[in-house]
């Protein structure tokens, strides 16, 4: 087997600290400073619809479901959650739903964009993946399909300023230290600082955002499908610096995801068994797909974030816990 249809994406270049749970970048990954810019504007427009037509939206987080809206926390619960999200999924026949009708106007631009990061970034990082842990190179993808179900989505988001005496009140953190759910996170490129990283000492450190790049992390189904040889990166937003802190943070994200009927179990890899991890590093008491688990850690940040709990919970499903890092 070889690398050979990764060469789609020229470049991959990965940030000072690469031992484990960093992101890396990607470039020369083909979209346009335009088309990118493009994508903000209709980020920036969703968001500046009236709060009554956004609500038309919602999505059903209590059910594990994150496609359409979600509006921020208020009143006491503000300061659990000060963003919006819109979540577009996969543009396939199951996820046929309303939509405003700014996102509407637009339909065919944003799906090509949708589209074009499934297959021109993601499916040559799997095909890289694959080869890494030396079994077949379209192993990943095949479990990957655009077609099929699954809770692939594209993400506009707002963090909105608050101010230094609510923030101080929370440690100066906009989002605590997590992983993500799904297989890889793309984040385009973002002025605004804030992202941060944490090191295996523990350390944080801020993530820049070259504007030429995608930040790219790996996230809990590819942690679990490879045995806990590829890490979930784990990282936090914190309030940004004072010159930019006035300023809404507004961010551009798809988020991968396996197919809805994907088993978290650790590929048969060569590599896992020379290096004796091909048993999970984390064992489900039962089989748990990749949506059984998306759809619980969406359910749980809801009882949180909406006060049904005054304490993030732990166990997420199948005696598998979800880890806090502040």
């Amino acid at each position: 087997m070889s690398p050979s249809k990764v060469e789609t994406i020229s470049t991959y270049e990965y940030p000072e600290e690469t031992k484990e749970r960093c992101f890396f970048y990607v470039v020369g990954h083909g979209f346009s400073d335009e088309e990118i810019r493009r994508q903000y504007a209709l980020c920036e427009a969703f968001f500046d619809l009236p709060v009554e037509e956004k609500t038309k939206y919602l999505c059903d987080t209590a059910k594990g479901d994150f496609r359409g809206y979600k509006p921020r926390s208020t009143g006491k619960l503000a300061t659990r959650d000060n963003d919006e999200r819109y979540n577009i999924p996969k543009f396939t026949p199951e996820h046929e739903r309303p939509h405003p009708q700014l996102i509407r106007d637009h339909w065919e631009e944003i799906r090509a964009f949708s589209l074009k990061i499934h297959n021109d970034v993601l499916l040559p990082l799997l095909r890289l993946f694959a080869y890494v842990l030396e079994i077949d190179e379209d192993y990943l993808v095949e479990r990957h399909r655009y077609e099929a179900e699954g809770l692939e989505y594209l993400r506009y988001m707002k963090y909105h300023p608050r101010t230094a005496e609510v923030d101080a009140q929370i440690g100066n953190i906009w989002a605590k230290g997590h992983t993500d759910y799904n297989t890889l996170t793309f984040l385009f490129h973002q002025p605004i600082a804030g992202l941060q990283v944490q090191t295996p000492e523990g350390n944080w450190k801020y993530v820049k955002s070259p504007r030429d790049a995608i930040i790219v992390n790996i996230a809990d189904a590819l942690e679990f499908l490879s045995g806990g040889y590829l890490k979930s990166t784990v990282h936090r937003v914190v309030r940004p610096p004072e010159d930019q802190v006035n300023r809404p943070r507004l961010s551009l994200i798809y988020f991968a995801r396996p197919e809805a009927n994907i088993l978290l179990k650790p590929v048969v890899s060569p590599l896992l068994q020379r290096l004796g991890l091909q048993a999970e590093t984390e064992h489900f008491s039962h089989d748990v797909t990749a949506e059984e688990w998306a759809r619980a850690r969406i359910a749980k940040d809801h009882r949180f974030r909406t006060g049904l709990v005054d304490q993030r919970e732990k166990e997420i499903i199948a005696g598998v816990n979800q880890k806090y890092y502040d």
